[in-house]
């Protein structure tokens, strides 16, 4: 059963400008305990996270109240952006991923993999837009030479070594250290020396592997993208985990992501 998205009252919480110990005031005694923790900065547990998953009315005010507290405590009133281009090099992909409608087989007609001129050409499309930053990425391409991830890295610092890249799912590393027959902190090094910055959160999906099992049984298992990501920051490449619902997954999966 999919999770049900409970923002559907947003649009009145969004009206209503209680402060936080007031929210709380009104919330459920449970849902309570569980903000209090928050704003003491306390990790939640996974059981916690799928109850406030759950949240409707006052108990949904008061957890919008509390996130921002908690926001406003961390970060104040600062906000960033990043002005970033996608490039995807190649759609050529053998995983077949349940939701995907990017992966193409190296047969069909609209099947690509960019050179390097044509990725940097889109780089400097990038740039010329105000553009600090790239986000490289493509499908699991059988075809690519081993150290394309590489190849690609090192064309891009080359010419704009001001540029920050943001490349490489952990599936894309995975992959890549089979490719090399590297382990993962070699072959994230070898990145890192290339001119990886950062490492993008996409292949995490749910990181629950039972809905991994349904939706991409190809694809990298929770224990290795940990391994993965934990390797990088040990290397000092900071990366991200982004968060796929609305399939088959339920509050609890997403709790535990």
């Amino acid at each position: 059963m999919s999770w049900t998205d409970p923002w559907d009252s947003i649009d009145a919480v969004a009206l209503s400008d209680a402060p936080v110990s007031r929210a709380l005031a009104a919330a459920s005694p449970a849902v309570r305990r569980i903000l209090e923790r928050a704003l003491d900065h306390r990790e939640l547990s996974a059981e916690e996270g799928e109850a406030l998953l759950a949240v409707r009315d006052a108990d949904l005010l008061a957890l919008v109240r509390t996130a921002d507290a908690v926001r406003a405590a961390d970060v104040g009133d600062e906000v960033t952006y990043v002005v970033n281009r996608n490039i995807n090099f190649t759609n050529v992909c053998f995983v077949n991923c349940q939701f995907c409608a990017f992966k193409r087989q190296r047969w069909e007609a609209d099947a690509y993999t960019h050179g390097l001129d044509l990725v940097l050409g889109k780089v400097e499309e990038a740039i010329g837009r105000g553009a600090t930053e790239v986000c490289m990425q493509g499908g699991i391409n059988p075809d690519m030479d081993a150290f394309a991830y590489r190849d690609i890295l090192t064309a891009i610092k080359t010419r704009y070594p001001a540029l920050h890249v943001h490349a490489f799912s952990p599936m894309e590393i995975m992959y890549g250290t089979r490719r090399t027959r590297m382990d993962y902190p070699a072959y994230i090094g070898m990145l890192r020396e290339a001119g990886l910055g950062s490492i993008p959160g996409t292949a995490a999906e749910i990181l629950d592997d039972e809905v991994r099992e349904i939706l991409s049984h190809k694809k990298v298992d929770v224990r290795t993208w940990v391994e993965i990501i934990t390797t990088a920051h040990g290397l000092g490449v900071p990366t991200t985990s982004t968060v796929m619902y609305g399939h088959v997954e339920t509050a609890a999966h997403v709790a535990r992501h």
